[in-house]
């Protein structure tokens, strides 16, 4: 494989550093492989002479498949390199060392001053090149010798590390790595791992249950009988084909999931589910083992009707007479948000909209005028704008637009000093009741709220007889994959910008702390890079890849996240306090601080730190595309 030059982040030529650039790895002819790992690493923020600052979590599952297939394998290998400046690691899918065997007493303080022990995950977006986490990036062996890391940390070693995969589902289970001194790496060691990888794979195939077995069998089967879209599911593995990795999204995954269980419950096999690329009917064949367990299903999807418009959104649904498109997603909450607009699009009563900033209010707000009112005019004033009215004004010119029939949207309501807030909740006081045959403009406001919303604040909200909360993006991610084909369309201005797969998956797994508003920045800038060309996780914002990268929570772990997060906010970041109120001592706080990945007492408080490098990386004013939605 050809060499190639690479620096990269802006290394002036002549090996010389600009001041500009000493964060950077210096100027070498480095394999096509480590140039790309490389450009990986910077992307997510790393940067060379930055200290480790690595996730641990030493709580892994020690009765794990992957430890009982590798432990006896490797102790043998270890055995035969005892007393050589050598060092195993295994790792999970993760990247994360669950197990080490050291050779030379003297090679431990090398591999802990690199961490390069149990419980750190040595993923590429927090270690950057290395013999764990790109391995896991390229899904085959990659040897990594001293300068070819991208963290000076690790520049004192040469690490080798191979991938193992499951022989049943062939998805990689871990990386078993060989580490030495930089000066002492051998052209042999990945014949050697690959030998040994060989029999975890095979001890591996020995410990697979026989339900994925039996799966795995079924679904080859029916890939050779059926030319459509199939999948193989049970609770431990996905299995596709590649016409249906190629046309489903998570969100699909999700819903044939939901449809094989509601197929398993009533005793049918078959179902039409409406999916992303439209209605398919959807077959299901019970998996048995030879003991007649269920051991899952395989599912044969078959189009009724493909879905011609560009949105993720229901078919049923469409814009409505002035050009308003209908809330785009599916979710079960999302869904609860549309029905409860249309119940009070049948009321003329004010109405309260609250959420997080960038969450949809006001784009709510507007739906809920046109499907109540569309022939009424409406005006929308900005409670937070000092240039448009004065809080008086604006009391008095929302009064005068409601008299003359036309409705009212008053945003950011908990900018009005207090005087103003008790005309305004004067004014909803007065407006008509569903009884009344009044002709008077409907009056609907807006507030951002979070868990400091100020008393005066709920008092004001309380005036109104209908309140409708917006759940943040981060609660119903799923519909994503409905909003974004809706958000392209609007700003390419027409429906022809599409992200890939890949790219919608980096989408669904980022946090969104700056909620539809940042997404629609995010896909705004790589609108920008793809220059017309489907959009792909490269054209993504690098924040947007790093958030993505990082670790998915379990349901436990994320309520833990919660709780800390909570007590930490109650007691201003005071972590002595915290782990008081928690129980727990306060080096198990940090600990969990760090592995959970929550962030700084400012940002648990304020929320911003996120959403404003986001906003970094966006050249264009959200002020100039117009309202978030």
């Amino acid at each position: 494989m050809e060499p190639t030059s690479v620096a990269p982040g802006g290394r002036a030529s002549g090996g010389t550093a600009t001041p500009e650039a000493r964060h950077e790895p210096p100027q070498l002819s480095v394999r096509a492989e480590i140039a790309l790992s490389w450009r990986r690493s910077a992307a997510c923020g790393i940067t060379p002479d930055k200290k480790a600052e690595l996730p641990y979590d030493p709580d892994f599952d020690s009765d794990s498949r992957l430890l009982k297939a590798a432990t006896p394998v490797v102790e043998r290998l270890a055995s035969s390199l005892a007393d050589t400046s050598t060092s195993i690691l295994l790792a999970d899918r993760q990247a994360r060392i669950v197990r080490r065997w050291v050779g030379e007493k003297p090679l431990y303080s090398a591999l802990d001053n690199a961490h390069a022990a149990p419980g750190f995950a040595f993923a590429e977006e927090y270690a950057g090149t290395n013999g764990l986490g790109t391995v896991l990036e390229e899904a085959r062996t990659v040897a990594v010798r001293g300068e070819e890391h991208y963290a000076d940390f690790l520049r004192h070693l040469s690490c080798v590390g191979v991938p193992i995969h499951n022989p049943v589902t062939r998805a990689v289970e871990g990386v078993l790595d060989i580490t030495c001194l930089a000066d002492d790496y051998n052209p042999l060691i990945p014949a050697l791992l690959s030998e040994s990888v060989q029999h975890i794979e095979t001890r591996l195939s020995h410990l697979s249950s026989p339900a994925d077995v039996a799966l795995v069998e079924a679904f080859t089967r029916a890939r050779r009988l059926h030319r459509g879209a199939i999948l193989g599911l049970n609770p431990n593995m996905i299995l596709t084909n590649p016409i249906a990795s190629g046309n489903l999204t998570p969100h699909d995954q999700a819903v044939l999931w939901d449809a094989s269980t509601q197929l398993a419950r009533t005793q049918r096999s078959e179902v039409s589910v409406d999916l992303t690329h439209g209605r398919y009917r959807v077959r299901c064949e019970p998996v048995t083992t030879g003991s007649h367990h269920p051991a899952g299903v395989v599912l044969y999807l078959d189009p009724i009707r493909p879905r011609h418009v560009s949105t993720g959104s229901h078919p049923s649904v469409t814009a409505t007479s002035t050009g308003i498109t209908p809330p785009a997603g599916r979710s079960p909450q999302w869904r609860r948000i549309t029905t409860r607009i249309q119940e009070l699009a049948q009321l003329p009563d004010p109405v309260a909209i609250t959420g997080e900033p960038g969450s949809g209010k006001l784009y709510l707000a507007k739906y809920l005028h046109e499907l109540s009112s569309p022939a009424r005019g409406l005006r929308v004033f900005n409670a937070a704008d000092p240039t448009e009215t004065a809080p008086k004004n604006l009391i008095i010119r929302a009064n005068e637009t409601l008299g003359q029939g036309d409705n009212v949207i008053v945003r950011r309501i908990e900018y009005l000093p207090t005087q103003a807030q008790a005309q305004l909740r004067a004014l909803a006081a007065t407006s008509p009741h569903p009884t009344s045959a009044s002709t008077t403009g409907r009056l609907i406001v807006t507030a951002q709220t979070t868990t400091h919303t100020n008393e005066w604040l709920e008092q004001a909200l309380a005036s109104y007889p209908h309140h409708l909360w917006v759940p943040p993006l981060a609660q119903h991610t799923e519909d994503i994959a409905d909003l974004t084909p809706v958000l392209l369309t609007e700003l390419a201005g027409q429906p022809t910008a599409h992200c890939s797969l890949p790219t919608l998956q980096a989408l669904m797994r980022s946090p969104w702390p700056g909620n539809i508003a940042e997404l629609r920045d995010a896909l705004a800038a790589a609108l920008n890079a793809s220059d017309g060309q489907e959009i792909q996780p490269h054209h993504l914002p690098t924040w947007v890849l790093k958030r993505a990268h990082q670790r998915q929570l379990s349901v436990m772990d994320q309520s833990e996240r919660e709780l800390i997060i909570e007590t930490l906010a109650s007691v201003g970041n005071n972590r002595t306090q915290a782990a008081r109120i928690l129980g727990i001592g306060r080096a198990t706080l940090y600990r969990k601080i760090r592995t959970l990945g929550i962030s700084t007492a400012q940002e648990l408080q304020m929320g911003l730190s996120d959403q404003l490098i986001g906003q970094s990386h966006c050249q264009v004013s959200r002020d100039r595309r117009g309202p978030a939605r």
